[in-house]
């Protein structure tokens, strides 16, 4: 008898360490599955702080560039560093409940706890959010902005819809590009601008403004001064009003906000603008900087259709 408990008691040991086992098993699975880790892919321009997570579930994002990229790829983005990301058309209401933060603020970021941070390189306060959270550091126009939504694809395990979207794009801009060759040559010139503080800026295919839509996905051409004095260089240019028509291609895409609203129209009184044969021509897109500001796939997704709808209007 003695004997039969002490095998009973063995066996109901035995059940108990196996159940034990498969519970074990179950929350460690559970858990990997929410918490699994970036496999931190080498990608140009890319540094990792901290165990990156491949699903994060409260991002605090400082790049503010690459807001619509995540958005895109299904990551929540809790906080966000521009207004113009909160008024962004692209975006709708997805950042409603986001809290707007600089990288300033640690102690406001800390108390978000966040599972991850993304900055720019060139944020001066990178070692205090190493402190707080993980961190991608991302240096701004190290990949141009198709193979930035290859890069994050493969950050977040995320690389099927990444190229769900690349193909989708290809096909959308060889339609645009098919419905406006009718009304636009394959050499036609576009010179994109804006304004800041009542200055005038010109900008090429990697500072946004739809520069990126223009140049790079629809292929069409800047004149040869923007070529020389913006794109071949900082991509960026402060022009006064006086030149302003030496930079003027066929077309002038204008981007006016409601802050932009009054310089916009400073120009429009001037002589100086109405004598630029666009602007007699009226091949003046004015365009929703808001909208046209950034260069990830959901502001293109608006974007190229707004293009192509104001090609057609002001070729009536």
């Amino acid at each position: 008898m003695k004997k039969y408990i002490t095998v009973i008691t063995l066996f109901l040991a035995v059940l108990a360490l196996a159940a034990c086992s498969n519970t074990s098993s179950s929350k460690k699975e559970t858990s990997s599955d929410s918490s699994q880790l970036s496999s931190k892919p080498k990608i140009k321009g890319f540094s990792y702080y901290g165990d990156v997570p491949q699903n994060p579930k409260k991002v605090v994002n400082f790049a503010y560039s690459y807001t619509g990229y995540l958005l895109k790829l299904g990551i929540k983005v809790s906080s966000y560093s521009l207004d113009l990301e909160k008024d962004s058309p692209a975006f709708g209401d997805q950042l409603k409940k986001a809290k707007q933060l600089t990288s300033d603020d640690t102690e406001a970021i800390a108390a978000q706890e966040p599972d991850l941070i993304i900055a720019f390189s060139t944020d001066k306060n990178l070692d205090k959010l190493k402190k707080i959270a993980p961190v991608l550091v991302i240096e701004y126009a190290s990949s141009d902005y198709l193979d930035m939504m290859t890069h994050l694809g493969k950050v977040f395990g995320k690389e099927d819809q990444a190229q769900k979207w690349l193909s989708s794009w290809k096909a959308k801009v060889a339609k645009a590009k098919k419905d406006l060759s009718s009304q636009l040559s394959a050499q036609t010139t576009f010179t994109v601008m804006d304004f800041y503080d009542k200055n005038i800026f010109l900008y090429g295919n990697n500072w946004g403004r739809g520069g990126e839509l223009i140049y790079d996905s629809l292929g069409y051409k800047a004149p040869e001064k923007v070529q020389t004095d913006v794109i071949n260089k900082d991509g960026w240019f402060g022009v006064s009003q006086e030149v302003i028509g030496d930079y003027i291609g066929d077309y002038a895409v204008v981007n006016v906000n409601q802050s932009t609203k009054e310089a916009a129209a400073s120009l429009k009184e001037s002589d100086v603008w109405k004598n630029i044969p666009a602007v007699q021509k009226g091949q003046v897109l004015e365009v929703d900087y808001n909208l046209f500001y950034f260069s990830d796939p959901m502001s293109l997704d608006k974007q190229l259709p707004a293009f192509v709808k104001a090609v057609k209007k002001a070729n009536q």
